[in-house]
């Protein structure tokens, strides 16, 4: 659903009367009611508001207002999510609680957090294919808040090693460095904050009884349930095949995550990506041998595989015969001659 709390404009007409523009003016045309403007319990429509935050940088020609307006927010706009952040006992827990449930605050927006050695990565993604790029001042509010969100769970003075924006700058690049406290990438696939991973270690609260009522809330608004990642996986591998382009690399990239963490997701369920491709790569050459009159060169470069002696090896490995001869097996045991 492209739906975002009402939260997520909190401190907008204020900010932008302050820069001259008219906010209900902005608000009243792209269809948001001014009542809803930091109501945590009326979501609006995403897309509006991605346009609203840029129509009303360009109307009060800021170039900072996405940054501006995160900076007059934090933790306390995602409201019940936020609540269960702040109430748990590490910061490891607090983003993993965040990245479970943010679909209570919006179920447009996914949040991933990948640990690679002593290194973490924190990731935003917004599930609306473009939206980065078109509206890049909205862009900045969502990054904005989540340097919030990670100063408040981790400390006040915090600065990441280096962050991702999907955009090109907006503004010098001097203030984006001021404002994040580092270096900066532009024109990246999504908005992401590299840091070092001991501070996952961090306390955050030992409130656990408020920790535990807050993630039983959001499980019963907004349960999590890890959706199995294989189905996806195998739908972007048949894609890929004729290309010979099966790599992992290739496939996160496709989907947005790390390679890392997509093994992980798939053995977790009992998978890895090579049996996953080995799998797709037999369904679809019994697919072809039992129903079309492909030749096995043609077929061969169907699977990706560079030579049709490659092919044929894996036949005798999965069928225990040659593709001729496997073809003919099932042809007639289906009747066909």
């Amino acid at each position: 659903m492209t739906l975002i709390r009402g939260t997520s404009l909190t401190a907008f007409r204020e900010l932008v009367a302050e820069r001259g523009g008219d906010p209900d003016a902005l608000l009243a045309e792209v269809g948001i009611p001014v009542e809803a403007i930091g109501d945590y319990g009326t979501f609006l429509d995403f897309p509006s508001v991605l346009v609203v935050i840029d129509r009303a940088a360009h109307a009060t020609e800021s170039a900072d207002l996405g940054r501006e307006l995160a900076s007059r927010q934090g933790i306390e706009v995602l409201g019940s999510v936020g609540a269960a952040a702040r109430s748990a006992p590490t910061v490891a827990k607090a983003l993993s609680t965040i990245e479970r449930y943010l679909r209570a605050y919006a179920p447009v927006l996914e949040v991933e957090v990948v640990v690679t050695g002593d290194r973490a990565r924190f990731q935003l993604r917004r599930l609306i294919e473009g939206s980065m790029l078109a509206f890049p001042h909205a862009s900045e509010t969502g990054a904005g808040l989540s340097l919030g969100v990670l100063r408040h769970l981790i400390g006040p003075d915090w600065s990441p090693l280096r962050v991702e924006l999907a955009h090109s700058p907006l503004s010098p690049l001097s203030e984006y460095e001021e404002y994040f406290g580092c270096g900066l990438d532009f024109l990246r696939p999504t908005t992401a904050f590299d840091f070092e991973a001991s501070v996952l270690d961090q306390p955050v609260s030992t409130d656990a009884e408020t920790h535990a009522a807050m993630v039983s809330y959001l499980q019963s608004i907004a349960p999590y349930t890890p959706q199995g990642v294989q189905p996806v996986v195998e739908a972007l591998v048949r894609r890929l095949l004729p290309s010979g382009r099966t790599e992992l690399g290739v496939v996160a990239d496709e989907l947005g995550m790390h390679p890392r963490t997509l093994q992980r997701r798939l053995e977790e369920e009992g998978i890895t990506f090579a049996e996953v491709v080995q799998q797709v790569r037999r369904r679809t050459a019994e697919q072809y041998l039992r129903d079309s009159d492909m030749s096995l060169r043609h077929l061969a470069t169907e699977l990706g595989y560079l030579e049709q002696s490659t092919f044929t090896r894996a036949c005798r490995r999965w069928f225990g015969t040659s593709p001729l001869a496997y073809r003919r097996s099932l042809r007639t045991h289906a009747g066909v001659t």
